[in-house]
């Protein structure tokens, strides 16, 4: 049960950064004048939405979806 709420996280979480990265939501932040750090403000939201994308694909694979299923997938492949 907590595997499958943790998966279900991290899986609205991805699903989140892209739509916010790639949909025309990107338009809302199409702006030059407030700027970032030194960078326009599109470029500060991209930055943004790919650091959040990697830190939970990063995550994700530490806590979960870097595990092996189960021992003979793991026997299997130090085998060949």
């Amino acid at each position: 049960m907590k595997s499958t709420k943790i998966r279900l996280l991290f899986l609205a979480a991805t699903v989140l950064g892209l739509i916010m990265m790639e949909s025309p939501i990107i338009l809302w932040a199409n702006r030059v004048e407030p700027t970032v750090l030194g960078f326009p403000f599109l470029l500060a939201w991209v930055l943004f939405w790919w650091a959040f994308c990697t830190v939970v694909f990063l995550v994700a694979h530490l806590m979960n979806w870097g595990k092996p299923r189960n021992r003979t997938m793991v026997e299997e492949s130090e085998g060949a």
